[in-house]
């Protein structure tokens, strides 16, 4: 018998490593096996004006930073940045099913569709096309299509959510001992950390910083800025817990209350 799967359905090529790097890296050590979909193509990640090359950059970046953590692969879907919610979310939802029945994961990660203030449209839109696969792709009459290709209906138990806003998270993981490895996973993400310091330093100018003030934020050697970012960030999580690092999401199982009411009554 295999190890257990564990797959990701993220928007952007760092959403991972920004939000879960650490706890992936803590479930690769366990013994599960970590696969990644990539929704978007990461072409408007930047203040420069390639597309191109930042797919291309980007695409690189995250199998590095896969290597790093130790994931099976990534897969990139390649839907255009930005305007993912220009997508039916039933295409989207079709895919993740797919991708559910294929790998067929004991627990999935991805974006909180309910989590509130998220501006981004794409996590937006890779948080309901989620929620919703996780809800049907163990029913047979969704995409009985699938069938005829060998796959068949699964249900992923372990559902993890991340978000921007904190407020609905219920689950702390300590990562602690992975804090190192997920900032240097995070560190291959060249362009988007880049572009970290680039917006960074954009909005400290609108709130008035002087020159003097941004010329200490260098674009090139953004390794410590981002180092001491994640720590700080990390360590409030962390301490929600009593751990030195943490990373928190909001957890579920399938079938919520109804379901732990009902093994409670039967075991």
């Amino acid at each position: 018998m295999g190890n257990k799967v564990f797959l990701i359905l993220a928007a952007h090529a760092d959403d991972t490593e920004f939000m879960a790097g650490g706890a992936v890296a803590r479930f690769v050590k366990e013994g599960w096996d970590v696969h990644e979909v990539i929704a978007t193509n990461n072409e408007r990640g930047s203040f420069e004006l390639d597309p191109q090359k930042l797919i291309h950059d980007s695409e690189k970046d995250a199998r590095e930073a896969a290597r790093i953590l130790g994931k099976c692969g990534v897969i990139f879907l390649g839907y255009p940045d930005g305007m993912l919610s220009d997508t039916p979310i039933n295409k989207l939802r079709e895919q993740f099913i797919r991708l559910i029945r294929v790998y067929r994961p004991e627990a999935v990660m991805t974006w909180d569709y309910w989590a509130p203030f998220e501006p981004h449209p794409d996590h937006r839109a890779v948080a309901q096309a989620a929620i919703e696969a996780l809800s049907f792709s163990h029913f047979p009459l969704f995409h009985p299509e699938h069938a005829r290709e060998g796959l068949k209906p699964h249900l992923a138990v372990d559902r993890y959510f991340f978000a921007k806003d904190s407020k609905l998270c219920n689950t702390v993981i300590d990562i602690t001992e992975f804090i190192d490895i997920k900032i240097r996973a995070l560190l291959a993400h060249d362009s988007q950390m880049k572009l970290t310091v680039d917006e960074l330093k954009e909005n400290l100018k609108a709130m008035g910083a002087t020159d003097d003030m941004l010329a200490k934020m260098d674009r090139n050697n953004y390794g410590p800025l981002v180092e001491i970012m994640m720590k700080i960030y990390s360590a409030e999580i962390g301490k929600k817990a009593g751990h030195a690092f943490g990373e928190e999401f909001r957890f579920e199982r399938a079938g919520g209350e109804i379901a732990q009411a009902a093994m409670k009554m039967l075991a």
